[in-house]
């Protein structure tokens, strides 16, 4: 049911339900699509990566501001931080436009740490709804333990995708906050893709099945207290007087410099063309997980694929606790040949110790089934080899992407834990093209050089070794975890001991 009358269709929780917009062919953006993709098969669709965070905030806005129909945003966090305003006051912008927004939040990672979001919803054509809210008003806590069970709290929507005018989308690893896009406290290292065809509507189609699932329930119904309350006058006034004095940032004055729009209308972003597939788990999944089949998991069909790998699977992941399966099966990849090559995060760049302390029962055993394991330095960007990040930031690894032999790759939301596998919903896209490929191949191999990471083995007495470079562009050995404080190995030694891997 395309382009329907939203208000005359509703879910069963009463909240009308509304479908994403026919793409109008006169629109600019359409236009160049159209034009991008001539002498293009049909089922083919273009992809461009942007893993520095400059560009991939350059693609968001450039998309936003040339939307004429239809927006629909779906993250996990939306920050109310310098890349989060710039993108509220777009999005302000469109609505004014006459675009309809519609913007999906998960409540754990969104509402709570901002309450701004809930006052775009007072636009007329913007509407903010939360998926899978903790607590509401005028009973709705009460009807959604009843219709959900209490276990449903722990299952949350990590998808991150922007879709406009039903033409061009932009899905990968990234959140909308200031550590993914450039300098920060913490600087996330990551990858997103856009993309134009027939992938779009797929994703259009997944965006359409949460926004309209009882589960998502529109902002106005939930609890908020006076003080949490924002009228659209208040956040015009937080984003002007916010804007103001951030003119000067480094994020404002890329975006300012930024040619990625006039780029992209002009036809000179050059996109690789092949087959692709969007991976995106159901919504129920996060309602009623038992009645959801596994194959109809992202983590399960990307496995399986995987598993009929002859070459070569290079896999960058910020976190990695493969359980017995996932090493049962980098076994059985490197039995038959298959060059098995992983970089994730170390003690001293991970961002969540528990996730640590699990990932570190299963070094070892990965590199003694003959794969080879890479750790992030957290001092990467400050060595030179990226250099969109400052000096002071803290750098983590945040990328979800798998190169898959010399053709296939996939870039999305996907952890490889049990909470991305089992609990929380997830998306992606598997894409049939050697290009693709290659850029992430070079990609992995730029964030494993010497100064960038640390390359993890097996000594002679068991112990683990990591070999870097240090400082001075001398090789390095390290006995133990670089970077890391006798607390924090004490502390990890005893989270890997905790039954607590299901979870995490």
């Amino acid at each position: 049911m395309q382009g329907g009358d939203e208000k005359q269709h509703y879910n069963p929780d009463g909240c009308a339900k509304s479908y994403t917009k026919p793409p109008v062919s006169s629109a600019a953006l359409a236009k160049q699509i159209k034009t991008t993709g001539l002498n293009q098969p049909d089922d083919h669709s273009g992809f461009y990566l942007a893993h520095e965070g400059l560009t991939a905030l350059a693609a968001r806005i450039a998309l936003i501001e040339e939307s004429e129909v239809s927006l629909d945003l779906q993250y996990y966090i939306f920050s109310d931080d310098i890349s989060g305003r710039m993108l509220m006051a777009k999005l302000l912008d469109a609505a004014e436009r006459g675009v309809r927004v519609r913007l999906l939040v998960d409540d754990l990672g969104t509402r709570i740490a901002n309450p701004w979001i809930g006052s775009l919803d007072n636009h007329e054509n913007i509407e903010v709804r939360v998926f899978n809210p903790v607590e509401g008003k005028s009973g709705l806590r009460h009807r959604l333990k009843q219709v959900f069970n209490l276990g449903r709290i722990n299952h949350r929507m990590h998808n991150k995708l922007l879709l406009a005018d039903s033409v061009a989308m932009v899905t990968g690893g990234r959140n909308i906050s200031d550590g993914y896009f450039v300098s920060a406290d913490c600087a996330f290292l990551d990858v997103d893709v856009l993309a134009i065809g027939p992938i779009v509507t797929a994703a259009s189609e997944t965006f359409d099945d949460y926004w309209n699932h009882p589960i998502s329930v529109p902002i106005a119904e939930l609890a908020l207290g006076t003080d949490d309350y924002r009228s659209l006058m208040d956040l015009n006034q937080h984003l002007v007087e916010h804007k103001s004095r951030e003119a000067s940032s480094e994020l404002h004055k890329s975006v300012r410099e930024s040619d990625f729009r006039e780029q992209l209308l002009a036809g000179r972003i050059n996109f690789d063309w092949g087959a692709a597939t969007l991976f995106a788990d159901p919504p129920q999944k996060a309602t009623s997980p038992e009645e959801t089949p596994i194959e109809d998991y992202p983590g399960y069909q990307l496995a399986q694929i995987i598993s009929g790998l002859r070459l070569r699977l290079e896999i960058t992941n910020a976190y990695l606790i493969p359980g017995e399966p996932g090493i049962k099966l980098f076994n059985r990849l490197v039995d038959r040949g298959v060059s098995v090559r992983i970089l994730t995060n170390g003690m001293s760049s991970t961002d969540t110790a528990m996730v640590h302390g699990a990932y570190s029962r299963y070094r070892k055993p990965l590199l003694r089934a003959g794969g080879e394991l890479w750790e992030l330095k957290p001092s990467a960007e400050r060595e030179g080899r990226l250099p969109w990040f400052n000096n002071k930031s803290q750098s983590t690894l945040h990328a979800k992407t798998f190169v898959l032999d010399q053709n296939r790759s996939f870039v999305g939301s996907i952890n490889l834990d049990s909470r991305s596998m089992t609990l929380n919903t997830e998306i992606g896209v598997l894409i049939d093209n050697r290009d693709i490929n290659g850029q992430l191949h070079k990609l992995f191999e730029d964030w494993t050089a010497p100064d960038s990471a640390w390359k993890l083995s097996v000594g002679d007495s068991g112990s683990i070794h990591w070999h870097g470079m240090d400082e001075h562009g001398s090789e390095t050995i390290k006995r133990r975890d670089p970077n890391s404080t006798l607390w924090q190995r004490f502390l990890c030694g005893i989270l890997a001991h905790l039954p607590v891997e299901s979870q995490i």
